[in-house]
């Protein structure tokens, strides 16, 4: 004999009457999806940002156009140079002190290095400089570079002038590229990089 239950199942649960539940559903579903592509797009941000730092920190330290080691080269040129050893009154293997601008107000601390970069008519990348060198015997000249790109991972001085205060410019490296007198010298009135541009007759 077979035995069968007489309790009868539960009905199924009524519908919901809640006409705003799929809504409710779809909203948040796009909440979540916006949410997600928010994180997302800050993610992507920061390390672009990231990679972008990084990028400039390893060119200004690394690549043969960043500032620090344009300056660190040419400061290291015009110490071995005997024209700037007689012209400085130091000895051989003595170190230079080398700074930017100086500015009136001694609280102040010294202003960096500058520098600018411009695309010259032979394609080119030009990175132009000026920064002062000072002896421990206290004379100081201003330095005046520029620098040519002939790769992506390697340059050459186009000339390196040494102008000292009642003396006559000379030249750590001598102009390869253009005339003496276009090179760019130093002038009293405000100035790009406080140089004046274009030929001079008195050089």
């Amino acid at each position: 004999f077979r035995f069968y239950s007489t309790k009868t199942a539960p009905p199924p649960p009524p519908p919901s009457h809640d006409k705003n539940e799929k809504g409710k559903r779809i909203l948040n579903k796009a909440t979540r999806a916006f949410t997600f592509s928010l994180s997302s797009v800050i993610v992507l941000a920061a390390t672009g940002v990231a990679v972008l730092v990084v990028y400039l920190i390893l060119s200004e330290l690394f690549l043969p156009s960043g500032d620090t080691r344009t300056f660190n080269k040419a400061v290291k040129l015009v110490e071995k140079s005997e024209i700037a050893q007689e012209l400085l009154d130091f000895k051989p293997g003595h170190r230079l002190k080398a700074y930017g601008e100086v500015p009136g107000d001694r609280w102040v601390r010294n202003r960096p290095v500058q520098s600018i970069r411009t695309k010259g008519q032979d394609g080119k990348d030009h990175h132009v400089m000026k920064f002062h060198v000072e002896s421990d015997a206290g004379k100081h000249a201003t330095v005046i570079l520029e620098q040519i790109d002939t790769s992506f991972w390697s340059s050459e001085f186009a000339y390196i002038a040494l102008d000292k205060p009642g003396s006559k410019r000379v030249y750590i490296v001598e102009p390869r590229f253009q005339p003496k007198n276009y090179v760019p010298h130093l002038k009293d009135s405000n100035g790009f990089l406080g140089l004046k541009w274009g030929p001079k007759k008195d050089n």
